[in-house]
């Protein structure tokens, strides 16, 4: 496969986010898809100043699309070197299946309602139909040349994938969409956007979908009623890449991969509101509609933004593997979750927490604290601030951090807890070794 081939992939600006070197390898020889075994989390602190601890697992050879089932707790990996798909269990953040598809799978998007997973195959030209409940491939779909991003309208079961060389194999031409019937696994259009669209992403509630055209600086705004491009978006940064909505607050977040920014976009009038400096090299983003946090994968930095969608502030920055590419969040959970390309890996964000149970009552109430978040093994303890001149604050009890984060332990309100009676007092769950604090509030009556 030549370079006009692959659109300029392959240049030192790593466009894909795949190292050049394996994204040739891979498309040239079509990798034989290979053996995955579940990985052994493992826990890295992200200190005191971030409130998230990171587990990774490792998954297939180049991961770099990464998508959420909220209603099965099921995340799913695409693996371009090995040609795979790793299905991992989001309560044990173990793989319990690997799927060969196409060659090169990219972007990967899951439809909850039924229970389906679509992986873009680049280098197959095609996207993968996957039951959700056999893992069992269903369906090939032929689409157009180079597909990356896939994305889909679980409102209207239709699916969209983002071809980078639109139908000329030489990338001469622009960019399209196919716009897929998921009742029947057909291409029913094919939309012309704009340069080597990468990321694709859908408002379910305005029927419209965007895409980040890599080459043209652009989101090109389709009407999903009319199949037809309505506006063409400049974002202000070079080479736009991923692109994810907020349908809550009719948001569109674009990263601009060549600029190390994020766009924000008002969708009621496609003007660019913001532009957000992230880490370096940034590719896919993800939103948290539930806590209006957006989630930036930056890939030259080894990092996650994590960005308030209030303020468009940059709340914490987490480090992950080695060139994170994809990003996805699950909104029941707020686990964040990172495809590693160069490690091989996925990172599982996990913000830290902690919470009483009962939440109010007099001093010597018996009360169970618990939490998640928190590095494996560590020491957690838990103390409750008294709202006196002296003690402070009292230690009620202290847990040790399971293998999946999480923590619980027992105690009594302190009975030195007597001034600010009917007012909230604070509980502190604070980690040993990552430092890592959180606190919610206890009601003295």
């Amino acid at each position: 496969m030549s370079r006009s081939m692959v659109g300029g992939a392959l240049d030192g600006g790593r466009r894909w986010g795949l190292r050049s070197s394996a994204l040739a390898v891979a498309a040239m020889s079509g990798l034989m898809a290979g053996l995955v075994l579940p990985g052994v989390p493992a826990a890295v602190a992200s200190g005191g100043a971030s409130p998230y601890t990171t587990l990774s697992v490792n998954v297939g050879s180049d991961p770099y699309g990464v998508a959420v089932d909220g209603a099965t707790d099921t995340i799913y990996a695409t693996n371009g070197g090995s040609g795979t798909v790793s299905v991992i269990d989001g309560a044990t953040n173990a793989v319990t299946a690997t799927i060969n598809v196409g060659t090169n799978p990219f972007g990967v998007a899951v439809d909850e309602t039924t229970d389906t997973i679509y992986a873009a195959n680049l280098g197959s030209n095609s996207v993968s139909v996957i039951d959700g409940a056999t893992n069992a491939v269903t369906g090939t779909i032929n689409v157009g040349t180079y597909p990356v991003g896939v994305a889909v309208d679980e409102t209207t079961d239709t699916i969209y994938a983002a071809n980078e060389c639109g139908t000329n194999p030489a990338c001469r031409s622009p960019g399209t969409v196919s716009v897929i019937d998921g009742a029947n696994n057909a291409v029913t259009h094919t939309v012309t956007v704009g340069n080597f669209p990468y990321g694709v992403a859908v408002d379910e509630t305005t029927d419209t979908i965007y895409t980040a055209n890599n080459g043209s600086g652009t989101l090109s705004v389709i009407s999903g009623s009319t199949n037809t491009v309505t506006h063409t978006i400049t974002t202000g940064g070079e080479n736009p890449y991923g692109v994810a909505v907020d349908e809550t607050t009719d948001t569109i977040y674009a990263v601009n991969n060549g600029s190390g920014t994020l766009s924000v976009i008002d969708g009621s009038t496609n003007a660019v509101t913001a532009t957000i400096t992230v880490g370096s090299g940034p590719t896919w983003v993800a939103v948290d509609e539930s806590t209006d946090k957006v989630d930036v994968a930056n890939e030259s930095s080894n990092t996650v933004s994590v960005i308030d969608g209030a303020t468009n502030a940059v709340t914490a920055t987490v480090n992950v593997g080695s060139d994170p590419s994809g990003v996805a969040v699950d909104e029941t959970t707020e686990t964040i979750y990172a495809t590693n390309e160069g490690s091989g890996t996925v990172s599982v964000i996990i913000p830290a927490s902690v919470n009483v149970s009962p939440t109010s009552g007099p001093h010597g109430t018996s009360v169970t604290v618990s939490g998640r978040g928190f590095n494996p093994g560590e020491t957690v303890k838990v103390t409750y601030k008294t709202g006196l001149a002296s003690p402070t604050s009292v230690t009620i009890c202290t847990a040790t951090a399971g293998s999946n984060t999480s923590y619980s332990c027992s105690g009594t309100i302190p009975p030195t807890a007597t001034a600010g009676a009917h007012a909230a007092h604070k509980i502190v769950a604070k980690g040993a070794t990552s430092l890592i604090k959180v606190q919610t509030t206890f009601t003295l009556t």
